[in-house]
């Protein structure tokens, strides 16, 4: 019992590194890292964080959920074949090399792999017919609680500030949540269908396994605050999921397979929930425009006088010492102005005003750790229009 208890361990551990979907999401969140340290730098002359912090949050959340959901999986003995481990992790790294973090949604691969085992009668595609459609069903729940956990959660940290254009060619601010998250999830696999893959070695009876869902977020903040947008965007994954457990308790009631085709009506629900929300995004007045509130706020940089004084992103600064102000350089004018004291009156976007203050030094100008909605520090960066 110890021997076969260390076995499980040993090609539990093999699974978790051996798996091609870890270092591909590693990979992936490295340039995603790349590609906003660059973006912000030519739109605002700086960074908002470190990329680094891209990969530990691809890779912490999901690993903290999946260790959750792994103990769900294993009390319910969530059992599938070494064919489908396969096919999973190939659909699931062709979606990762692509690229675009809101293709990876594990309720797709999942899908194909249940029509596959619908439709197809070709003998290699077994193993994945080995799969019930409890267990399929089950999967999509799971990775759509995960989903709903980590959107909550991780859904509006960390956003990277940004502009786009309007209709009109103005700069509008907006920030983006463009996150990927790695869950591990443990899942078992008979011991005797692992011999036919590897026929050298022995393996225990039932060995826990890895298998990784890939999951991708992205939104651009524009028309209204992320804790206001978040509320839909939660709502539509607890409807999302809601359904799928009904689907999951109706295949195992029933012990049927035709509820396997609520799989692609889930995929398609999600996506639907999900564009909504943008549109509703979209249809909205930007928040992050300057105008008669005066300069917007899109980020503030930790441990500098910004963040001291409380601004917050979507506050605009009515006033510097009384002087109205609507842009970056009429504010950094207006502080030049008034040396050696800064007082603030910053509106919020429901136009109510408070004051900020404090003394502002020679040295401090530079350094006061605003990112505000204005022309792009690099004009040749190509900004897109908000449709």
């Amino acid at each position: 019992m110890g021997v076969e208890l260390f076995d499980g361990i040993g090609w539990t551990v093999i699974s978790l590194i051996a798996s091609p979907i870890l270092w591909l999401a590693i990979l992936v969140s490295v340039v995603i890292g790349i590609r906003r340290v660059r973006r912000e730098r030519n739109l605002f002359r700086s960074k908002s964080r470190n990329q680094r912090t891209d990969i530990f949050e691809t890779l912490l959340p999901g690993l903290l959920v999946g260790i959750v959901l792994s103990a769900i999986s294993l009390s319910l003995q969530v059992t599938v074949s070494p064919v489908f481990i396969v096919a999973f992790t190939a659909l699931a790294a062709v979606t990762l090399v692509i690229g675009v973090v809101r293709f990876n949604l594990p309720l797709w691969p999942l899908s194909v792999l249940a029509l596959i085992g619908w439709f197809v009668t070709d003998d290699r595609v077994g193993g994945i017919k080995e799969v019930d459609a409890t267990t399929l069903l089950l999967l999509a729940s799971l990775t759509l609680l995960a989903e709903l956990v980590l959107v909550a959660w991780r859904g509006q940290k960390q956003l990277s500030p940004s502009l786009v254009l309007s209709k009109r060619g103005r700069f509008i601010g907006g920030l983006s949540a463009n996150k990927l998250w790695l869950i591990p999830l443990l899942v078992i696999v008979p011991g005797s269908s692992l011999e036919e893959w590897f026929p050298r070695f022995a393996f225990p009876e039932y060995v826990p396994l890895v298998l990784f869902f890939p999951l991708g977020f992205s939104f651009l903040f524009t028309g209204k605050l992320p804790a206001e947008l978040m509320r839909p965007l939660i709502r539509g994954r607890v409807i999302t999921l809601l359904l799928a457990v009904l689907l999951t308790l109706g295949a195992y009631v029933t012990n049927r397979e035709e509820w396997l085709f609520g799989l692609p009506l889930l995929l398609v629900l999600h996506i639907i929930l999900h564009q909504r929300v943008k549109r509703l995004n979209r249809s909205e007045t930007p928040i992050f425009l300057n105008g008669k509130r005066g300069v917007v706020i899109l980020g503030t940089f930790p441990g500098l006088p910004a963040s001291e004084m409380g601004l917050v992103p979507g506050e605009a600064i009515y006033k510097v010492n009384g002087d109205f102000v609507d842009s970056e350089t009429s504010f950094y004018e207006a502080i030049q102005k008034h040396k050696p004291y800064l007082r603030l009156e910053v509106m919020n976007h429901n136009g109510d005003v408070r004051f900020a203050q404090r003394a502002f030094y020679e040295q401090d100008h530079h350094e006061l750790g605003i990112m505000f909605v204005s022309e792009p520090g690099n004009r040749r960066t190509k900004i897109r229009t908000l449709q």
